[in-house]
């Protein structure tokens, strides 16, 4: 009993495979990061299981002081399972996050009719026209 419990205690006292050496080690080839004052910047890396990115933001100030927003565009690739190298170039902002690549779908294109519905039928397009209006700060509600 004593020698079945002595292997036992080997036994599970041996290191045990990880899920982290399955993974092969990936070494970091080259990487910046650079900001100035205003807080614009500029960032990428690559790394030597091709992955690759690349970011400029910029600061673009706003009416009042201590105010504005950041003015991203940049870019990322990766290696697919299939072997096929993958890039997306982006940009966010004000106008949201917008991507594009070769393997993303794409919307699809204006239908021919568009402007004339809108030109014959303003009423369906109202929202089209419209400016977001700014809260003043009594009109803000917490």
């Amino acid at each position: 009993m004593f020698v079945f419990s002595a292997l036992l205690v080997l036994a599970a006292a041996r290191p045990q495979d990880s899920l982290d050496s399955l993974e092969p080690e990936v070494k970091v080839l080259s990487e910046r990061f650079e900001q100035d004052e205003q807080g614009s910047y500029q960032y990428g890396y690559e790394l030597d299981n091709g992955q690759k990115v690349d970011e400029q933001g910029t600061v673009v100030p706003g009416p009042e002081p201590e105010t504005g927003s950041l003015e991203v565009q940049g870019s990322y690739s990766f290696l697919g399972d299939d072997g096929v190298t993958y890039t997306v170039t982006y940009t966010a902002g004000e106008q949201g996050f917008q991507a594009q690549g070769d393997h993303l779908p794409q919307a699809p294109a204006q239908i021919p009719e568009y402007a004339e519905l809108r030109e014959k039928y303003p009423q369906l397009f109202w929202a089209e026209n419209q400016q977001p209006a700014e809260a003043a700060p009594e009109d803000v509600l917490f």
